[in-house]
Order: structure tokens, then sequence, then C-alpha cells
């Protein structure tokens, strides 16, 4: 009897024991569920958080882009009212881009192109420039009854705002966003929402004492905080994680909301798809990780392109300013005038330094007034005379001395310097070049009569130069055509 007695104490001990085991293993099993559980909610919301994050640091950075564009070319409007053009195609979150010159005029650039601004949008936006600085600012305003965003910047004497419509952010965020069932919003530093997924909050304030309470506490502690709530928009509770974003120079928030998917009820299957999720979230993050990788790199090798065909176009533009036979031939004459015409030579040499001083303080400009290349072209014949006599003359009527609208720089000695290299030009075949203008072109004319071992491809190469400077500079284009024995080349001013 006492060993029976004692074996039916030992069972119910190890069966309590038993029952205590798999009581505890459950309450470990559920914390580490839940833990699992927390761990993925924060790492799926720092994710949305950084490419939030990312994508309007990305916006920000068009106002840097912005910066040293002003400081390398202060002073050209088309130059820089075409850069605001491909910048505001390259962010689709950015509504506008608008600037106010030195003149205190204002102009606006957006997916519709360049526009002069209204009384109205004058008055407007010379509120907002009177807020800038050199350092930058940000703040929200009305632009037609539509809340916007504006990072705004005074660079010298102009200021620039790049300026987002929160009714456009939600549209972009709405379209970009996830197919999943945890939705995001931001607030900035104020507790005013940027975005929101029900779009009649976007401009409110965030209201709730604990919604308030955990956003102070991110934004002073900077640190993720978690709250549990119930979603108005989902009407389901939800878990709320709060991360803090920095955007340039201000501190935002962004609030995860994800519905409590797994409750008590769900326990019983945590160990059957614990697995499966697990797979299963790795490959989510894998696929989202691997599209946010490939637009990134899409992006950065289009603009790398970009700055690699301007760098292509300026080297391009030393290379051909000045051909470095045309410095020996020069010397070659110049020694045969030193003892024959001294006088002769001294003016040979004067022409010869304005012409490399010309090029040394043009060097780094793209477009130059008309009257400035025609003084150089007079010093760069006056040379070519010496070399060719009377077999080489060059006609320049008067009035374009005058003239102060734009040509690309050098484009005038490349002409002359292909018709001097492609034609014959002797005692027979003296070739004769006019520089006139007609309308709003510059014509460069000259008989025609080519080399024999000239072939077509290396005819068109100096033109070709000049095309990409045009295509670079302005939407006008270079051409040129043969008419009657006569070459023309025509260069629109700009």
């Amino acid at each position: 009897m006492f060993y029976k007695g004692n074996l039916l104490v030992i069972g119910f001990a190890l069966l309590a024991i038993f029952a205590v085991a798999v009581w505890l293993v459950g309450i470990g099993i559920d914390r580490t569920a839940r833990q699992m559980h927390g761990a993925m909610l924060e790492e799926v919301g720092q994710y949305r958080a950084d490419l939030i994050a990312l994508d309007f640091n990305r916006t920000v950075q068009l106002m840097g882009n912005i910066r040293e564009y002003v400081k390398e070319n202060p002073g050209n409007g088309k130059e820089f009212r075409g850069l605001l053009k491909g910048l505001v195609k390259m962010d689709a979150k950015v509504s506008r881009i608008w600037y106010q010159d030195e003149s205190l005029n204002y102009t606006i650039v957006d997916s519709s192109g360049v526009q002069s601004g209204n009384v109205v949008t004058g008055g407007i936006l010379q509120e907002m420039a009177e807020k800038a600085t050199e350092q930058g600012e940000s703040c929200l305003y009305y632009n037609d009854s539509v809340l916007t965003w504006t990072s705004l910047q005074r660079l010298g004497r102009i200021v620039v705002g790049v300026d987002v419509s929160l009714p456009g952010l939600h549209a972009y965020f709405a379209e970009k966003s996830p197919h999943v069932r945890s939705y995001a919003y931001i607030l900035n530093g104020e507790g005013v929402l940027f975005t929101h997924p029900d779009e009649t909050r976007i401009g409110g304030i965030m209201s709730g004492n604990e919604d308030t309470r955990c956003f102070e506490e991110t934004l002073k502690e900077n640190k993720v905080v978690h709250s549990a709530g119930f979603s108005s928009y989902l009407l389901l509770p939800v878990e709320r994680v709060y991360y803090p974003v920095t955007i340039g120079k201000e501190r935002w928030v962004v609030v995860v909301n994800v519905p409590e998917l797994i409750t008590r009820e769900e326990m019983s299957s945590f160990h059957r798809y614990t697995l499966i999720i697990v797979v299963f979230t790795v490959l989510l993050f894998s696929i989202l990780l691997a599209f946010s990788q490939y637009r990134w790199r899409k992006e950065y090798d289009r603009r790398r392109k970009l700055e690699q065909e301007a760098l292509q176009l300026d080297m391009q533009q030393l290379r051909n300013q000045i051909n470095p036979h045309f410095l020996f031939n020069s010397l070659n004459s110049l020694s045969a005038l030193i003892t024959s015409k001294p006088v002769l030579a001294k003016e040979f040499v004067l022409n010869l330094s304005k012409i490399y001083r010309y090029v040394l303080e043009k060097k780094n400009v793209g477009l130059v007034p008309v009257c400035d290349e025609i003084e150089f072209i007079r010093h760069y014949c006056f040379l070519q005379k010496i070399r060719f006599q009377e077999q080489l003359n060059v006609t320049i009527d008067e009035g374009l001395s005058r003239e102060e609208q734009k040509i690309p720089v050098m484009s005038l000695q490349m002409l002359i310097e292909n018709a001097i290299k492609h034609n014959e030009i002797t005692h027979e075949h003296p070739l004769e070049i006019h520089i006139y203008s007609e309308n709003t072109d510059i014509i460069v004319e000259n008989n025609y009569n080519p080399r024999a071992d000239v072939t077509e491809q290396s005819f068109g190469v100096g033109f070709e130069n000049i095309r990409k400077i045009y295509a670079y500079c302005s939407d006008k284009q270079f051409y040129y055509t043969v008419k009657d024995r006569h070459f023309i080349c025509i260069l629109p001013l700009i």
C-alpha cells in the first residue's frame, strides 16, 4: 500500500511537473513568439521608415545639386532653368521648383515647363523667400488651396524653393507602397501629418494623448517607441511603432501601424507556420530590397551618364579650341617675318598673344557675345592672312562688331579652320570666306573647292562638336549646307 501510495504520489507529482513544464514551455513559446513578432514588426517598420527617409533625403539633395550649380555657374538663367526642369523630372515627389532672382522676379518650373509667377503667386513666394537663409529652411504653406511643404535656401542673391504638395505626396506613396496590410504615415517635428491613408487627415495635427506621448518621446529620446492602439482607419486593434528619421536638418517621425495578427487563438498554429513565416518574410524582404536596389542603381547610372556626357563635352571643347598645328605654322611665319619685316613681325606677335589670351580667358565659358568672338576672329584671320597672303580673303560685316547675342565659344574659329583645312587654297582657287548675319543667325559662307585628300568622315568632325555644344547649351540647332558651290554654315544666336 505504501509503495502504491508512493507510486500514486510520484505519478501525480510527475504529472504536475509535466503540466507545469508544459505551462512553462507554453509561456516560453508565447514570450518567444511575441518577441519574434515584435522583432519582425520593428524590422518591417524600420525598413519602410528607412526607405521613406532615403526617398525624402534624395529630394533634399536636389537643393545641394542646385547650390553647387549656382556656385559654379552664376548668372546663367537659361541653363539654370534647364537644370531645374531636369531636376523636377528626376523626383516624382517634387511638384515644382521656384526661384526669386536678383530683381525679385519669380520663375516657376514644374512638369509642364517654365512659367513666370503671377501677382498672387509672387506674393505667396515673397513670404516664403523672406524666411530663407543660407543654412536652409523649410515650412508649410498653401499654394492654390493645396497644402505644400517647401525646402528653401538663399544662394547668394537668389532664393530657391523645392515644393512638395502633400496631396501629391499621398498619391506618390500610395502608388509605390508594397501590398501589405500595414500602413505608415509621416509626422514632421510639429506633429503635422504629411501622409496618411485617410487623405482627409493630411495636414492635420496628430490627436490622442497616447500618440502625443509616444511622438514626443520618439523625438526627445531619438529612439524607436512601441505602442498598442485602435486604428480608426482599419477599425482594428493595431501595434504602432514610432521611428525617428532625419530629413535634411529636420527631425521627423514615421509611424508604422500593423494589425494584431498574432492572438492567443492563433498560438496553436505557431509551431507549424514559424518556419514558413520566416522563409516568406526573408523572401519578401529580399524582393523589396532587390527592387529598391535596382531603382536606386538605375537612377545612379542615369546621373553618372549625364555627368560623363557633360564632362566629355567640356573636354571636347578644350581639345578643339586651337589646333596645335596652328601654333607651329604661326611660329614658322613669325620666323620668316622677323628678319624681312620686323614691324609686321611685331604686329604678328601682338595678334598671336591676343588669340591665346582669349583662349585662356574663355576656357571655362560655354557661350560668348558675338562681338567678342568677332574681335578674336580678326586677330586669328590676321595671322592666317600672313600665311596664305592673297590666297585667303575673309570678309566680316561691320554690324557684327556690335552684336551682343551669344554663340558657342570658338565656334567661328572652328568653322574657319575647317574651311582652310578642307578646301584648296591656291592662286587659281583662292578661299573666300564671308561672315554675316541673317535674321537670328550668323552665317559663315565660303566658296567650295574641296581637297581631294579629305574624306567626308573627317569633314564632319568639327561640325559635330559644334552640334554638341548647341545641344548642351540650348534647344537651337547648328546646321550646314552646300549650294551653288558655296559651303554655308548657320550658327543660331542664343
